[in-house]
């Protein structure tokens, strides 16, 4: 009975169960709905339009880095830590210091991008337009990091169902928003256009339209936590009163607690999440003039991007749950539990990508029509067979972040990402600036950022854990399966291309391929019972599995 309790209690640290799996999969859902929103403005705003938003949005991404990317995760940090010992008056003094911070350098990076737009737009990327959305968007900056902050309080206090009615409630609204406003907008753009000569104005305000619904998709969340941080703090300050830590922190601490806590997160992210930037800037400057640059950049932020990132967004919302199990071994010093853990982010990742880039590389052609209705159609599915294998080492190089990020070997993965990095731009530079190539020199140079970086980060674990690896069971199953179902769905695609219309193609393709997969990943043994009791929603495909004697 006493390893029974001592077993619930530790899944229960770890963050594993029946609530992980609920949020995981709530994680999941929001975050291919903050994607998949995309494809429908993109059928509204054409290719140009998605160039524009994109510059819009990758602009705000890099101010909103410095002021409230990192608030979440480590405001519930130290919330957590000073709640769990009753540090209750602690806990309101983070809360003060989080808020001043945030909030002071959210107004100062929105006021910078909010002045800066017409010279980042007109001088940095060569497109004046898009400073239309870059200052609608430069809104968002403050209000998306005072949600943040909220949402990592509620987390630190023990409780995800505000964030997840708040990313409910941002999802939806910022969709809805994101297609009324766009289409109107780009109906005056329209109008503006035809008396300019210029038919850029409609999908500039169409863009403009978008990134609207991002402002009003974090303003009417934050306005619902607001109300329940209000009705939350009577229970809190009766909390307070009876606060039974020994001593009060001081404000001086906490603010270099905060700042040395969030500066590694912040690095990592510029690293990583920069490097789109530097993408669009370098190639719009290298490229020839003769080229269409803005809609190929159209292209492969609006069509490609928002594909190939998907696997990316449930590859991470189904490992998050393993993140903090990896971070408890490593407190507890149990390495063999340690090993376990790290074997199984890895694994899982290869099970969950190499299906997802094989179903892409095959269905590029059917599935790029099926889902997009305007513009370049030819360039985005070959751009899609030709980066679907950036699918399986982003997921791989996420995955082995994440344990560095569990072993607190966060340095390790700042250098790791900085030495990537540096070769993605050489890349870039040699692809687009000495070679010539098009939109796929950028593809290329990420398979070559998150190739290295995956290699980067598998030698900092090795010689951290020194992990036994059965490359057999965890590549080789994993790519026999996906290899088998996708000359299936080949095959398929081939002989009914012609009857069925691409979107009914697609999803019997894909429905047809997963199963499959999954028939041969647990006929083989690619996954083990005790493995799947470990991820969110295992405990259904061991029914299944059962049900149909493939275990």
């Amino acid at each position: 009975m006493d390893n029974h309790k001592k077993k619930r209690k530790r899944r229960k640290q770890e963050g594993i169960g029946g609530n992980g799996a609920f949020f995981a999969c709530c994680g999941a859902l929001a975050g291919l709905l903050s994607m998949i929103k995309r494809i429908p403005l993109t059928n509204i705003i054409g290719d140009n339009g998605n160039a524009y938003f994109s510059m819009a949005f990758d602009t705000y991404t890099f101010f909103f880095l410095f002021c409230g990317y990192a608030a979440p995760a480590v405001v519930a940090k130290m919330t957590s830590a000073r709640c769990s010992k009753g540090q209750f008056r602690n806990t309101r003094r983070v809360w003060n210091v989080s808020m001043a911070l945030t909030l002071g350098g959210g107004l100062l990076c929105t006021l910078l991008m909010l002045f800066l737009s017409d010279f980042l737009a007109g001088s940095i990327y060569g497109e004046p337009l898009s400073a239309v959305a870059m200052k609608i968007l430069s809104i968002n900056i403050v209000l998306a990091s005072v949600l943040g902050l909220y949402r990592g309080f509620f987390q630190g206090m023990g409780t995800m169902v505000p964030t997840s009615v708040s990313r409910f409630l941002e999802e939806v609204l910022c969709l809805a928003v994101m297609l009324i406003a766009a289409g109107n907008m780009g109906e005056y753009g329209a109008k503006v256009g035809a008396l300019l000569q210029n038919r850029n104005y409609e999908q500039a305000f169409g863009a403009a339209g978008g990134v609207l619904g991002l402002t009003i998709g974090s303003a009417v969340p934050l306005l619902f936590l607001l109300v329940v941080f209000a009705m939350f703090q009577s229970s809190f300050r009766k909390k307070e009163r009876k606060d039974m830590g020994k001593g009060t922190e001081s404000y001086r601490r906490i603010v270099r607690i905060l700042v040395l806590s969030t500066l590694p997160v912040v690095l990592i992210a510029l690293v990583t999440q920069g490097s789109v930037i530097v993408d669009q800037i370098m190639f719009l400057k290298l490229s020839p003039t003769s080229r269409d640059t803005i809609t190929q950049w159209g292209v492969f932020s609006g069509k490609y991007r928002i594909l190939a990132n998907m696997p990316g967004v449930v590859i991470t919302a189904v490992c998050a749950s393993l993140v903090p199990a990896i971070s408890v071994s490593n407190a507890s010093m149990n390495i063999g539990r340690l090993k376990d853990k790290a074997q199984m982010l890895i694994r899982l990742s290869v099970l969950l990508a190499l299906p997802a880039a094989v179903f892409f590389a095959v269905m590029a052609d059917t599935l790029i029509p099926a889902l997009f209705k305007v513009g370049e159609m030819e360039l985005a599915a070959k751009l899609l067979r030709i980066g679907s294998i950036a699918i399986v080492f982003q997921a791989l190089s996420m995955a082995l972040s994440g344990v560095l990020q569990g072993l607190e070997r966060e340095r390790n993965v700042l250098i790791n990402s900085f030495i990537s990095f540096c070769v993605h731009v050489i890349t870039l530079y040699v692809l687009i600036g000495k070679v010539k190539m098009d939109i796929t020199g950028v593809v290329v140079a990420v398979i070559v950022l998150f190739a290295l970086l995956f290699i980067l980060n598998l030698v900092s674990i090795q010689r951290r854990l020194a992990l036994r690896i059965d490359w057999g069971r965890m590549i080789g199953i994993p790519v026999i399966s996906a290899g088998v179902s996708g000359v299936v769905i080949f095959l398929i695609n081939r002989l009914l291309t012609e009857k069925i219309s691409s979107g009914v193609m697609s999803w019997i393709c894909f429905l047809v391929g997963t199963l499959i997969y999954i028939a041969l990943i647990l006929a083989l043994h690619g996954i083990s019972e005790r493995e799947l009791k470990e991820i969110p929603g295992g405990e259904i495909i061991i029914f299944f599995g059962k049900a149909f004697r493939l275990m």
